[in-house]
């Protein structure tokens, strides 16, 4: 039986084959990555001690940790790629760009929170989920046209979910 994020992923590369832009990857690529360390950066300051968000065991993916690399080298990638070649022109375009994103990413989270594969601690909770697809969106453009100084505001947000939710540095 298929699970929810093997489906997923085949929807997005799907979506990407008819939508995104694969012979021009490469123009992407450097955002790709951005997510996929932001990613990274976070599996590695909670260190499997204190999650904020937690993606769940999935069957056929074995364990939490495939399951969490799955999504964050196949499903995120794709999900770039699709925000990224279809970034409309016009202000309005741009508004409802974003807010679409920010739905279809709240929609899949609903999806993967109600089916159990995905948890929330230590105070997040699906309105932080909400916040940070509002932020993140608008990174992932920023970072595409000026990736330093999106690093620079990327260090400042982690900063502050550091800071807020009490994520226990001093431990590693």
């Amino acid at each position: 039986m298929l699970t929810l994020r093997i489906i997923l992923s085949l929807i997005f590369i799907a979506a990407c084959w008819r939508w995104g832009d694969l012979k021009n990857w490469r123009k992407y690529y450097p955002t790709i990555l951005y997510m996929i360390i932001n990613q990274l950066l976070y599996r590695f300051f909670v260190n499997g001690r204190y999650f904020l968000w937690r993606v769940e065991n999935d069957f056929f993916l074995l364990n939490e940790t495939f399951s969490f690399l799955f999504i964050t080298f196949l499903i995120f990638p794709f999900m770039v790629m699709l925000f990224l070649a279809n970034y409309p022109k016009t202000f309005n375009k741009k508004l409802f760009h974003f807010l679409l994103w920010i739905v279809i990413a709240l929609g899949i989270e609903t999806g993967a929170y109600l089916a159990g594969r995905i948890t929330y601690h230590h105070g997040w909770n699906i309105w932080w989920s909400v916040a940070f697809n509002i932020s993140i969106f608008p990174m992932l453009r920023f970072h595409f046209v000026k990736p330093i100084p999106a690093w620079i505001v990327s260090f400042l947000f982690a900063a502050f979910y550091i800071y807020y939710f009490h994520i226990p540095l001093s431990q590693y």
